[in-house]
């Protein structure tokens, strides 16, 4: 276990190279290197509309205490973060199953997410969502460590019998880690909490209502239910302290139902989310031989599909929590996308946790029949082939340069140490040139212009006493999607410049002032 480990972060980090750094991943790191300078709470800090402080940004304020700040520490979190995503699940699925019953779980379970996690698959989007910047992927890490702690403190007892003492310990540990987890990615409550309110709480009520067992007998799912709502009021406390001690802001996230005339396209485009996120989305792809790897990871995905649909049936049984919830999870995170979210590419990533808890659940409940069917050699066959499509992929990924690097070189040799720039070019040139070239995030607003931009950006930094700025690096209009300044934005907003210079796709404009000074604050 400990050999295929190393080997599993080996060939993810290997693939994670293969994708560019840009300004997402550049921020958490940023974050991070301020936190390990003192600023813990990160005062003066925009963060997106999820901070991960408490999931994925401690693992980067321990790698970049080891390597410092480089663009390869994306990178290693990446496949730090993978490889966790694949030990916890396999876990989870193993449960307290020993031998061959055990053997077989943790096989599907794995081949299940080595080979869609990689990025010259087909379609790559999966790649991307795995083994790039931190965005809710990481985030079942901990939610699967809840269910591992569930799994340890034993199945349900019947109706009747006495719960065991040890089983205190539970509640305490599911609702510290959920809590914990919650503080740093608010979609730890549709695929932890309401999971655990969900099944715990019906199961209470069948057992006390239905069966009129005494109160002693209904404790362990009463007491996860208490968990949940203790982990609720666990993440409210600690916020309220990060907010009261003057700690960083999370900006607001969408809060609003799609209109019904959108649902029909929506739950398609769900549905070509899931499988995209195993790499087994064929719509719209060549007939040929390309879909033979595609169909590797459909079986993948039927087998998820497969699990979840037994998971469901296990919702009300006494015999196993962990399977429905797992189950209960899915299905509560794919319908608040297809409710919220316009399908899209851009937004798979908030369903990524479907990843692990659908490898974790097909593994869970798929090894038994397949045992008593003896076809173990159909499993050996279906782990072959996934090691077929993950393989040769790993061999061939070649690292490719992080975003900004020939900009921040440019820019170094030139002694243009501080300036501003959209959100694509400010964090990534800060990061690859080490902190040598500092630069700050602005974004034209219409009716005020160029302001802070306050997404992912320490906004401390635009204090025109502490701070001076006299570049900015402008594009073409829409590049990069947006998010960037264009030069007429500039020379609006601060005049002509005193040097202009043109560098591969950008503009460097130079003025003999501070711009921080005339930057608009909003």
């Amino acid at each position: 276990m400990a050999a295929g480990t190393v080997v599993l972060f080996c060939c993810a980090l290997r693939e994670a190279g293969a994708i560019s750094v840009q300004s997402d991943g550049a921020g958490l790191m940023l974050q991070a290197w301020a936190m390990l300078h003192g600023n813990l709470l990160l005062h003066g800090w925009y963060v997106s509309d999820v901070s991960f402080y408490t999931t994925e940004l401690p693992e980067y304020m321990l790698v970049v205490a080891a390597a410092g700040m480089r663009p390869e520490v994306v990178h290693v979190c990446a496949a730090l973060t993978y490889t966790l995503l694949v030990l916890a699940a396999a876990v989870v699925a193993r449960g307290q199953a020993r031998g061959r019953s055990g053997l077989v779980r943790v096989a599907i379970t794995v081949a299940i997410m080595i080979g869609p996690a990689l990025v010259t698959a087909s379609p790559v989007i999966a790649g991307y969502v795995y083994l790039s910047d931190p965005d809710h992927a990481g985030t079942a890490v901990p939610v699967l460590v809840a269910l591992a702690l569930i799994d340890r403190g034993g199945s349900p007892r019947p109706a009747g019998a006495r719960a065991p003492r040890k089983r205190w310990w539970v509640p305490v540990g599911v609702a510290a880690v959920l809590g914990w987890a919650l503080v740093g990615d608010p979609l730890v409550l549709l695929i932890g909490v309401v999971p655990l309110l969900l099944v715990c709480g019906v199961r209470s009520f069948r057992l006390l209502a239905q069966r009129r067992v005494p109160l002693e007998a209904a404790w362990y799912e009463l007491s996860l239910t208490g968990a949940a709502l203790a982990a609720v009021v666990v993440a409210s406390a600690m916020t309220h302290l990060i907010r009261a001690w003057g700690g960083f802001t999370v900006n607001a996230a969408p809060a609003q139902f799609l209109p019904s005339s959108d649902m029909p396209a929506n739950i398609w485009g769900a549905v070509e989310a899931f499988l995209s996120l195993f790499s087994a989305d064929f719509f719209g792809e060549r007939v040929g031989a390309g879909l033979v790897l595609t169909g590797i990871h459909l079986v993948a995905a039927v087998l998820v599909a497969v699990g979840l649909v037994a998971g469901l049936r296990w919702f009300a049984r006494g015999d196993d929590l962990v399977a429905p919830l797992l189950a209960v999870a899915i299905v509560v995170n794919i319908a608040a996308y297809a409710l919220l979210y316009r399908a899209s590419a851009a937004r798979y990533w908030e369903i990524a946790p479907v990843f692990a808890l659908g490898a974790a659940l097909a593994g869970r409940l798929l090894a038994e029949p397949l045992l008593r069917r003896r076809l173990e050699v159909v499993l050996g066959a279906g782990v072959a082939a996934a090691l077929w499509a993950a393989v040769p992929p790993v061999l061939s990924a070649s690292p490719a340069p992080p975003d900004g690097a020939s900009l921040a070189s440019w820019l170094e040799h030139r002694d243009l140490r501080q300036g501003i720039a959209g959100y694509w070019q400010a964090n990534s040139v800060t990061v690859v040139s080490g902190g040598q070239v500092t630069m700050r995030a602005v974004k034209e607003y219409a009716g005020a212009g160029l302001q802070p931009y306050a997404w992912e950006s320490d906004m401390a930094t635009l204090n025109p006493r502490t701070n001076s700025a006299n570049f900015l690096i402008a594009s073409a209009p829409g590049i990069y999607g947006g998010a960037t300044v264009t030069e007429q934005e500039a020379i609006a907003r601060f005049g002509p410049p005193f040097r202009t210079y043109r560098f591969e796709q950008y503009t460097i404009l130079v003025w003999r002032k501070n711009l921080l000074a005339e930057l608009a604050h909003g």
